[in-house]
């Protein structure tokens, strides 16, 4: 019996590949390069045309639900490159790394290198040239240094019901904001002086659903071209967020009214017809309903 993870992953991956094989797919979706990787949990860096950073979608669990032949849950990271807007949202800490050696990535880069996916044609020459300065992806044999929390945006999760439709979901926060509680010295590993960073101050104000929502809209996109979908619904539920305060060492969360949980959701339906079975989620309890 297959694995659900394995039979997951090798579907998305069928559908990646698919997109980029056909290049009326590939114009039409915006995809540009994918790399599937594989060190503990499958994942994947996609590029789009539209998009200076790079994405990392991470399969974290995939397994049969009822009315569905398998759901699967993804974290969601940006790569920003310092040229935009949302990497000043990064904390000290994430920036130094997006600035660091883990970065210095081409294509390809050795047996582990990142190995980017997409169209041969008759340029095949000028494929990645405006990666040659890097790809923008962390190095794979130093992604695992970098800590789980890094980057992150948001989740989201896909239901599958073969010849019946899928139901996809995003879910994140208008930002994800950390602030300071004490005074705190951090650390540099360079010999460097360490950074100071004073009470009250904002170490990290990363806009998280507009970096998934970016992503989500294009796995909506790709989704629904490769399976051929003829019908889609959307919804949103929206509600209080969370704001993180950290005395340097500690992290605690505190509701906040400054920042909104958002959860975006997508059927598609291979007919308008089709029904596809709800799935309950804790965090929709006391939260705003709005129909697209």
């Amino acid at each position: 019996m297959i694995d659900k993870t394995e039979e997951t992953a090798g579907f998305i991956n069928h559908c990646w590949l698919t997109i980029l094989s056909e290049s009326l797919l590939k114009e039409q979706s915006g995809l540009k390069y994918v790399s599937h990787m594989n060190d503990g949990n499958p994942y994947w860096y996609l590029w789009f045309t539209d998009c200076a950073g790079v994405y990392k979608c991470e399969l974290l669990e995939a397994r049969a639900v009822e009315g569905y032949d398998w759901l699967a849950e993804f974290a969601v990271k940006y790569y920003p490159r310092d040229t935009e807007a949302v990497y000043n949202g990064l904390s000290i800490l994430e920036k130094a790394c997006r600035a660091g050696n883990l970065f210095h990535t081409r294509p390809p880069d050795g047996p582990h290198g990142c190995q980017c996916h997409s169209l041969p044609d008759e340029h095949e020459a000028e494929r990645f040239s405006e990666l040659s300065h890097d790809t923008g992806a962390p190095s794979y044999q130093f992604n695992s240094t970098i800590p789980a929390d890094f980057f992150y945006a948001g989740n989201m999760s896909v239901a599958f019901k073969k010849d019946i439709g899928s139901l996809i979901r995003v879910k994140s926060q208008t930002t994800w904001r950390v602030i300071f509680t004490e005074d705190y010295a951090i650390p540099s590993d360079n010999g460097t002086s360490s950074i100071m960073v004073k009470k009250g101050e904002v170490d990290r104000d990363y806009p998280g659903f507009v970096i998934t929502r970016f992503f989500y809209n294009k796995f909506v996109r790709c989704w629904a071209l490769f399976n051929k979908y003829t019908t889609q619904d959307e919804h949103t539920w929206k509600g209080e967020g969370i704001l993180f305060k950290s005395d340097g060492q500690n992290l605690w969360p505190e509701l906040s009214p400054d920042i909104q949980k958002i959860i975006a959701q997508t059927e598609l339906r291979f007919r308008s017809e089709n029904i596809l079975p709800l799935l309950a989620d804790e965090d929709m309890a006391c939260m705003d309903s709005k129909i697209h």
